[in-house]
C-alpha cells in the first residue's frame, strides 16, 4: 500500500513539474517578442529562466489565496527585473501573461488534487495525466499562434497610455475570476474546471483583442495624419490663391506706377512698388530650406494677420528637413492655430524655429487672459462648448512629436502659454 501511495505521489509531482515546465517554456518564449530584455548576458537569461520556472512550479492552492497573490507578485518582480519598456506597457503584459500562468496553474492544481483525493485504477491517473499534457500542448500551440500574430504585426507601436490601460483592465478579468475561484472553490469540480478553462481561453483571446485594438489605433493615427496632410495642402492652396490674386491685379498695379511716373511723382512710384514687393515677399517668405514649413508658416502668418494678430517668426534653420512632413505639419500648424484661436490680449504671437543639424527646435509663445482648464492628469481641456471636436490640437501635437521620436513641453504660467518641442532630424 505504501508503495502505491509513493508511486501516486511521485506521479503527481512529475505531472505538476511537466505541466509547469511546458507553461514556463511557452511564457519565456513569448515575453521577449513584446518586451525587450533588460540584460543581454547569459547569466541574466539563466537567472530569468530559473525564476520563471520557480514561479510556474509554485502551486496555486484552492481556498488559499496567499499562493495566488505570491505568484502574481513574484511574476511582476520577474518582469521588472529582466525586462524593460514603458511602465504602462510592462504593467499590461505582466497582467496579460500572468492571467495565462494563473489560470493554467490553477487548472493543473485542480486536476492533481482530484487525482490525489480519489482511489482510481492504476491506468486512469496515467491516462488523465497524458490527456492533460496533450491539452497543454494544444492550448499553448494556439497561444503561440495568437501571440505571434500580434507581435509580428507591429500594431502595438500605435498604442497610447489609455489603450494600455484598457488592455490591463481587460486582462485583469480572467485573473479576477481565478482569484474568486481560489477564494471560494466551487463544490462542483466539473463547474470549477469549466470556469477555469473559460479563464484560460479568455487569457488567450486577449491577444486577438490587442490585434484589433492596434488596428483601430493605427487607422485613427492614419486618419489624423491624412487630416494634417489635407490641412497642409489647404494652407498651400490658400497661399497660391493669394499669389494668383496679386498676379491678377498686377496690370492694375503697373497702371498705377506708370501714372505716377507720367506725373513725375517718382517717389510715390517707388513707394508703391516697394509696397507691392513687401506684400508679395510676405506671401512667399523663405524661413527655412523646407518648402512645407515655409508654406505652413506663411499661411498661418496670413491667418493671424486676418485676425488682427502679429505673428513674429524668428527662424534660424539651415537644414533641409527630411522628416515626415505630415507630422511636422501637425506640430507647426496646430501650435500656431491654438495660439491664434486664444486671441492673445497683446495681439502678438512669437514663434521660433531653429536646428543644429541633428535636432529641430520649435517654440510658440503667446499671452492669454481666460483661465486655462486642466484635467486630473495635467492635460489641457478645451474651453469651447463642442469639446468632442475641439481640444484635440495638443493631443495631436503630442502624438506627432512622439512618432517623430521627439519631446514636447507645454506650460501655462503667469498669463504666458508656451509650447516647446525638440524633434531629432533624420540623417
Amino acid at each position: 500500500m505504501n508503495a502505491v501511495m509513493l508511486y501516486l505521489s511521485l506521479m503527481h509531482i512529475l505531472l505538476h513539474t511537466i505541466l509547469s515546465l511546458i507553461l514556463a517554456w511557452n511564457i519565456s518564449g513569448a515575453i521577449p517578442a513584446f518586451l525587450p530584455r533588460r540584460f543581454q548576458q547569459r547569466w541574466a537569461d539563466a537567472a530569468g529562466t530559473v525564476m520563471l520556472c520557480l514561479i510556474c512550479l509554485f502551486p496555486i492552492i484552492p481556498a488559499f489565496s496567499a499562493t495566488y497573490m505570491i505568484s502574481f507578485l513574484l511574476f511582476c518582480a520577474y518582469i521588472a527585473l529582466f525586462y524593460r519598456d514603458r511602465k504602462e506597457k510592462a504593467a499590461a503584459f505582466a497582467v496579460i501573461f500572468f492571467s495565462v500562468i494563473g489560470s493554467w496553474s490553477y487548472l493543473s492544481s485542480i486536476w492533481i488534487r482530484y487525482l490525489a483525493e480519489r482511489s482510481l485504477p492504476a491506468w486512469m491517473p496515467i491516462s488523465i495525466a497524458s490527456l492533460l499534457i496533450i491539452l497543454a500542448i494544444l492550448y499553448f500551440s494556439i497561444f503561440r499562434t495568437y501571440s505571434r500574430q500580434v507581435s509580428e504585426s507591429m500594431l502595438l507601436e500605435h498604442f497610447t497610455k489609455r489603450l494600455w490601460g484598457y488592455a490591463t483592465v481587460i486582462a485583469l478579468t480572467p485573473s479576477m475570476l481565478i482569484l474568486a475561484l481560489v477564494l471560494n472553490p466551487h463544490e462542483n469540480v466539473l463547474l470549477q474546471q469549466l470556469m477555469t478553462f473559460f479563464a484560460m481561453i479568455s487569457s488567450t483571446v486577449i491577444f486577438p483583442l490587442l490585434y484589433q485594438m492596434g488596428r483601430s489605433a493605427k487607422l485613427s493615427e492614419e486618419n489624423s495624419r491624412l487630416k494634417a496632410s489635407a490641412e497642409y495642402y489647404r494652407d498651400v492652396e490658400a497661399q497660391q490663391e493669394e499669389i494668383r490674386k496679386m498676379k491678377h491685379d498686377l496690370m492694375n498695379h503697373f497702371t498705377v506706377i506708370a501714372t505716377y511716373l507720367d506725373l513725375g511723382e517718382n517717389g510715390k512710384a517707388i513707394g508703391y512698388l516697394k509696397e507691392i514687393g513687401t506684400e508679395f515677399s510676405e506671401l512667399t517668405k523663405q524661413y527655412t530650406p523646407s518648402t512645407m514649413i515655409n508654406a505652413v508658416l506663411n499661411s498661418k502668418r496670413q491667418k493671424a494677420r486676418n485676425a488682427g494678430i502679429e505673428l513674429q517668426i524668428k527662424a534660424d534653420a539651415s537644414t533641409r528637413i527630411n522628416a515626415d512632413s505630415t507630422d511636422l505639419c501637425t506640430l507647426i500648424a496646430n501650435a500656431l492655430d491654438n495660439a491664434i484661436e486664444a486671441l492673445p490680449p497683446d495681439k502678438v504671437i512669437a514663434a521660433e524655429i531653429a536646428d543644429d543639424g541633428s535636432t529641430l527646435y520649435y517654440s510658440v509663445t503667446n499671452r492669454y487672459e481666460k483661465a486655462i482648464q486642466r484635467g486630473a492628469d495635467g492635460s489641457f481641456i478645451s474651453s469651447k462648448s463642442d469639446r468632442r471636436n475641439h481640444g484635440l490640437g495638443i493631443k495631436n501635437i503630442r502624438e506627432a512629436v512622439s512618432r517623430l521620436g521627439g519631446k514636447v513641453d507645454i506650460t501655462a504660467e503667469d498669463g504666458i502659454f508656451r509650447l516647446y518641442a525638440e524633434v531629432p532630424l533624420p540623417r
